[in-house]
This record gives structure tokens, sequence and C-alpha cells, in this order.
């Protein structure tokens, strides 16, 4: 049975909508898994790149809470990446007991990294109609607007 033989079996739309969100979450992964391949890193390796870009000069403890991932796996990942000259390890002079990681203005000079970003959701909807992406940014907003009203609502019971 394929995908959409489940979707057509399935009555709730609660039900719908976590098949939907659980199969386009590992079709984005397998997407970005090949896209890194591409480049020459593993996905967790172009997620921290792509989280230094944002946010350059972050400490070990702030990426792995925000990729939310072990201090050492972080770790691990950021010696593979200095190693090959992507990221810095930086002491600021105020703070001798802290390194900011920051990408390597090598590494920026030669990668267009917005540009690398894009290209992972570009390719996916290259074919998509300007009525499909309506549809699709709509959508995407009306979850996006019912999480954080959920989210802000358990805020307020619990504050």
């Amino acid at each position: 049975m394929n995908q959409n033989q489940d979707l057509q079996s399935l009555n709730n739309p609660i039900d719908k909508v976590i098949v939907l969100f659980r199969s386009i979450q590992k079709f984005f992964k397998e997407q970005m898994f090949e896209k890194s391949k591409q480049y020459g890193f593993t996905w967790p390796q172009m997620a921290l790149i792509f989280t230094l870009h944002k946010k350059p000069y972050t400490t070990l403890h702030e990426l792995s809470d925000q990729m939310g991932l072990s201090k050492s796996t972080v770790s691990g990942i950021v010696d593979r990446l200095v190693a090959q000259g992507v990221i810095r390890r930086e002491i600021p002079e105020d703070n001798r007991r802290i390194v900011k990681l920051s990408l390597s203005p090598d590494f920026i000079g030669k990668n267009d990294l917005m540009d690398l970003k894009n290209k992972y959701f570009t390719d996916t909807l290259t074919n998509a109609s300007p009525e499909d992406l309506e549809k699709i940014i709509c959508g995407l907003e009306k979850l996006h607007s019912l999480m954080t009203k959920d989210k802000n609502s358990s805020k307020e019971s619990n504050g």
C-alpha cells in the first residue's frame, strides 16, 4: 500500500496531518542528507554550518542547545570542521574561559551559504505552480499560527 492509499484509509483529519507531517520530515531529512553529501558534508555538519552562519560567535554549549544535540556530539562535529578549515575557534580577550565558534573567512569566501540553503527548497519546489505555492504558504502559516497559539496558551496557563 502506498502513502496515498494510507491517507485515503484514514478517516480522522488529525491522523492525516500526522502522517503527512512525518512523511515530509522523512523526505526533508533524506533530501538534506543527499544535498549535504554533494557538498562533502554530513547533514549534522551542514546544520551546524547553517547555525553558525545565522549566529556567529556562538559557544559550544549554545550550539548544543540550538541543535538539540549533546555537547559531546556537537564537539565532535566542531572538531572535524575545524580540522577542515570550515570553523574557527576564538577565545575572547574579556573572558578567556569561553571559546566562541564562527565560520572561517576562507570558507565564507568560497561558499554562498544563503544560495546553498535556498537550493534545498528551490530544487524541491521548482515544479510547483504559483497557486500551489500560495496554498502551501497558507497551510504552513495556519499550522504555524495554531502551533504558536497552542504554545502561547500553554505558557499563560503555566505562568
